[in-house]
C-alpha cells in the first residue's frame, strides 16, 4: 500500500469495521466447541477445514462492504478459537499441524487486494493465548507448552506475516488480555508504524493495557432495536455488535438511523483518541450477510458520507461530551470540531421546540462570529456571558442537523 497507517492516523480515526470469519474449533477432550461462521442463511453447516472458509471468502466484496460503511480501518480475523490461521503459513505447516492453516488459499492476501484501492488500512485479529480450546496433542505439535514457546511461535508468525504482506498489515489485535512485552517489541522491529490493540475483555475499559496503543473495549454488547439514545457512550474503542460477532443466522437488529445517532455520539466523548467505535459483522462462507446487515452498512455509511464534522474531526471541547453518558429527549445533542478548533460542528439530535438553540458558554471560552446550516447563514448571538444562540433552519434533518460555528 502507498500509504502508511500508524498510530495518529488510529487515534483520529471515527469509524471501524470488525469481523469476524471463522473456522470453528472443536476440542472435545476439553469441552470446547466454539462453532464458526455459517454457511449461509438458512444453512447453519460451517467451514470443513480453514482451506474451505479461505477459498470461499471474497477480498473484494469484503472490501466493498468497508468502504459502504465509510471504515477508515478493518479488524479481521487472521485466527480465531483453536488458532485456525486463514492462510497457508509455513509456521504452521512446519509443525505437523497442517489442518492448522488454509493449503493454499489466502484470505487476508484476498482482504489486502480489495482494500487496497480504497486506502483502508488492515489490522490482524489474533488470540495469543488460545492454549484452552486447542486438544493437548495439537499443542505439543504446536510447541505451545508453555507461555516462552507459545511467543517464540507467535513471534515466527508474526514475522512470516510481514514478510507476505508486508505494509499490507498495519499491525495486530491481540485478544485474551495481549501477548508478552518482547512479542510487541517484535511487531514493531518488523515494523516500526504498526499499530497494536490489547484486548482485556473488559466492556467500556477505562484502563490502557501497558502493552496497547489504546483503550480497548472488547464489546459494548449488540445494539437491539431499542431508541440508541439510551445506550451509555464511552472513550475506549468501541467494539460494538449488529447482532452477531460471526454470521450465525442473525438478522439486523435495528436501523441505520439508531446506528447512526450512536456513532455520532461515540465520536464527540471526551477524549475519544482511540479509534472511535468498530462496528462488528461478518459474511457467511457464501459471501452473502445475515438479512438486513449489508444494507444496514451502506445506509449507515450514507448517513456518515451525507453529514459534515465526523470523519477528520476530534471530540468537542467547547461543549463536551462525558463518557457513560445517555442522550435525553430534551438535551440538544453532541459536538465535534476540527482539530484545530477553528471550526466546531453542533450535532444537532433533538431540534428546540421553539426553534432557537440556546447552548450555554462553551467549556473552553471560545467566542463565535457566526452560524451556517451548509451554505445557510443563520440568525447567530453570543452573549457576553458566552451564551450561544442560533436561529434553527426550518428545513432540519430529523436524524443529526449539523451546525457549522467559526471560531474568531
Amino acid at each position: 500500500m502507498e500509504k502508511r497507517f500508524g498510530k495518529e492516523y488510529f487515534a483520529r480515526a471515527r469509524v471501524g469495521l470488525f469481523s469476524h470469519y471463522t473456522y470453528p474449533t472443536y476440542a472435545e477432550g476439553k469441552g470446547t466447541n466454539w462453532g464458526g461462521t455459517h454457511y449461509s442463511q438458512n444453512d447453519p453447516r460451517t467451514a470443513s477445514s480453514a482451506e474451505e472458509a479461505a477459498a470461499l471468502f471474497d477480498g473484494e466484496k469484503f472490501a466493498s462492504a468497508a468502504h459502504d460503511l465509510g471504515a477508515e480501518y478493518v479488524v479481521f480475523t487472521a485466527a480465531h478459537a483453536g488458532f485456525n490461521l486463514l492462510f497457508p503459513s509455513e509456521t504452521m505447516k512446519a509443525t505437523g499441524v497442517t489442518w492448522k492453516c488454509a493449503e493454499s488459499s489466502d484470505a487476508i492476501g484476498k482482504l489486502i487486494r480489495g482494500l487496497a484501492p480504497f486506502g483502508i488500512p488492515l489490522v490482524l485479529y489474533l488470540p495469543p493465548n488460545d492454549a484452552h480450546d486447542i486438544p493437548d496433542e495439537d499443542l505439543c505439535r504446536m510447541g505451545w507448552i508453555d507461555t516462552e514457546s507459545r511467543m517464540a511461535f507467535l513471534k515466527r508468525l508474526i514475522r512470516e506475516i510481514y514478510d507476505r504482506y508486508g505494509d499490507g498489515v498495519a499491525g495486530f489485535w491481540f485478544d485474551q488480555g495481549g501477548p508478552t512485552e518482547d512479542v510487541c517489541d517484535f511487531v514493531r522491529s518488523c515494523s516500526p508504524d504498526a499499530v497494536i490493540f490489547v484486548n482485556t475483555g473488559v466492556t467500556a475499559n477505562t484502563v490502557r493495557h501497558p502493552l496497547s496503543d489504546f483503550i480497548v473495549s472488547e464489546y459494548y454488547g449488540s445494539i437491539e432495536g431499542c431508541d440508541s439514545d439510551t445506550l451509555p457512550v464511552h472513550y475506549s474503542q468501541v467494539n460494538r455488535q449488529i447482532g452477531s460477532w460471526y454470521a450465525v443466522g442473525g438478522k439486523a437488529p435495528t436501523d441505520a438511523r439508531n446506528l447512526y445517532r450512536y456513532t455520532v455520539r461515540t465520536i464527540s466523548v471526551e477524549n475519544q483518541f482511540n479509534a472511535g467505535i468498530a462496528w462488528s459483522c461478518g459474511p457467511y462462507l457464501d459471501q452473502t450477510w445475515e438479512d438486513g446487515v449489508r444494507d444496514l452498512l451502506r445506509d449507515l455509511g450514507s448517513m456518515l458520507k451525507a453529514h459534515e464534522g465526523i470523519c477528520g474531526t476530534v471530540p468537542g471541547r467547547s461543549w463536551v461530551t462525558k463518557p457513560d453518558s445517555m442522550l435525553e429527549k430534551d438535551e440538544w445533542g453532541v459536538s465535534t470540531e476540527s482539530p484545530d478548533g477553528k471550526t466546531v460542528y453542533l450535532h444537532v439530535l433533538n431540534a428546540p421546540q421553539d426553534g432557537i438553540l440556546t447552548l450555554p458558554a462553551p467549556a473552553d471560552g471560545v467566542r463565535f462570529t457566526g452560524a451556517w446550516y451548509g451554505n445557510l447563514k443563520l440568525e447567530f448571538e453570543q452573549t457576553e456571558e458566552g451564551e450561544v444562540r442560533i436561529g434553527f433552519p426550518d428545513s432540519s434533518d430529523p436524524v443529526d442537523t449539523v451546525l457549522r460555528l467559526t471560531a474568531e
